[in-house]
């Protein structure tokens, strides 16, 4: 069995290397024959993050709470209109960013999640009807710069003891991703303590995996499993696969995407008419509905009128009827770009004062002294966030307000970014 092991996971690890060219950069995705889909991430020949399998939220998880106990992800708001590779990575580098979590806790969450996903890879019962596509891809911003790397000759040398140790203990045909779940509750309470026995049962009800267990009671996943199969063999418990939990709403980009098809039906049904109000009124002029939704629900959240436009072509006109108390503008639009949007509005007399933050996902430096050329009062990089907008209300607008609205002109919201 032991050298069985040792070929099985060398065979896997070769077979990696003679698929990543040296200097590799993108990603592998791997299927097998049930279609669960994983993906291996690579930057210059080195493992950067790995996702996928039937627990990948329910991993990151229980990873992230070991390492960074203190933070409560359901606290956490990340808005973004982006296009990640992964959300999960996105969340960790952007915690990272904000310097909520340090270096360390960021590598110990992406070395651990890159063992445990080389193990279930392993673990596949036949690797050589894995499916699996090289894609060079350009890598997603969030992974140009990578927070780790790990080589895969040091991958293999981390988990091939860890596999060797399952397969010893006769495991290799359970995957430490089940759950036990009681088969013969009646004879479990005859071989246990009272309140070992609640415990126990109040655990397994939750359908935690066999690592979900370990963690959850601080114990060695093997030394957990080994008892566990005593019952298991007994028929006492059942190991069988559990759900994914839901993937986390940290980052709200599909709760946002669905927002904005309310929106759009809506909108189509609206006359082109302004609800006035005493309130001050903050306006975004953005071709994404997305972008739209993330600043709507933000500005109105904290008390101010908010109205959403997404019409290049509409905003001059529009803006001259509504007089906003303060504007925020997208450099990257069709048919009237930013620069040329605010060069009109800064001809306009009753608009030539009103403060203007343009919005950009590039912020260069001839992007900044063209948006100054032009009038522009703040420049913004993108994404946005509370935090960003916060600091341009404190900068330009009073905090007196009262209750919350959102007015749209028209038709504005167009049927995709």
């Amino acid at each position: 069995m032991i050298t069985k092991t040792k070929q099985t996971t060398a065979r896997f690890f070769k077979h990696l290397i003679r698929l990543i060219p040296k200097q590799f950069s993108g990603k592998l995705e791997l299927q097998n024959t049930e279609e669960q889909q994983w993906q291996l991430y690579f930057h210059r020949g080195c493992l950067t993050w790995a996702t996928g399998g039937n627990s990948a939220w329910r991993r990151w998880r229980r990873i992230f709470t070991q390492f960074c106990p203190f933070i409560s992800l359901e606290t956490l708001s990340f808005y973004t209109h982006d296009v990640c590779e992964s959300w999960q990575y996105y969340i960790v580098n952007n915690l990272l960013k904000q310097e909520k979590i340090s270096l360390s806790q960021a590598i110990n969450i992406i070395n651990n999640t890159l063992i445990e996903v080389l193990f279930d890879l392993i673990q596949q019962d036949n690797l050589d009807n894995l499916q699996i596509t090289s894609l060079t891809c350009h890598l997603q911003a969030e992974m140009k710069q990578p927070i780790f790397r790990l080589s895969i000759y040091e991958a293999f040398e981390k988990v091939k003891p860890i596999w060797q140790g399952w397969c010893e203990a006769n495991l290799h045909n359970y995957s430490p991703n089940l759950a036990p779940v009681l088969n013969k509750p009646e004879t479990l309470k005859q071989h246990t303590s009272t309140p070992i026995y609640q415990k126990f049962q109040a655990l397994i009800s939750k359908k935690l995996t066999l690592r979900d267990l370990a963690f959850y009671l601080k114990q060695d996943l093997l030394s957990l499993t080994k008892i566990l199969m005593n019952y298991v063999s007994q028929e006492i418990i059942q190991l069988t696969d559990v759900p994914d939990i839901p993937a986390l709403s940290v980052v709200k980009i599909d709760v946002v995407k669905s927002q904005a098809k309310e929106i759009q039906t809506q909108n189509s049904l609206l006359p082109e008419t302004i609800i006035k109000s005493q309130k001050k009124l903050v306006v975004c002029i953005d071709d994404c509905p997305i972008i739209s939704q993330i600043m709507g629900k933000i500005i109105t959240k904290r008390g101010y009128k908010f109205i959403g436009i997404q019409k290049s072509t509409l905003a001059v006109s529009s803006l001259i009827e509504i007089q906003p108390d303060l504007i925020f503008l997208d450099i990257e639009m069709p048919i009237a770009n930013g620069y040329e949007i605010c060069s009109q509005l800064r001809r306009v007399p009753h608009l030539k004062n009103t403060p203007i933050v343009i919005l950009t996902g590039r912020g260069s430096i001839i992007d900044r002294v063209r948006a100054q050329f032009v009038g522009c009062s703040e420049f913004m990089n993108k994404p946005v966030n509370s935090e960003k907008i916060e600091a341009i209300f404190h900068k330009y607008l009073s905090l007196a307000n009262t209750k919350t609205e959102i007015s749209v002109v028209g038709s504005l919201v167009p049927a995709s970014c």
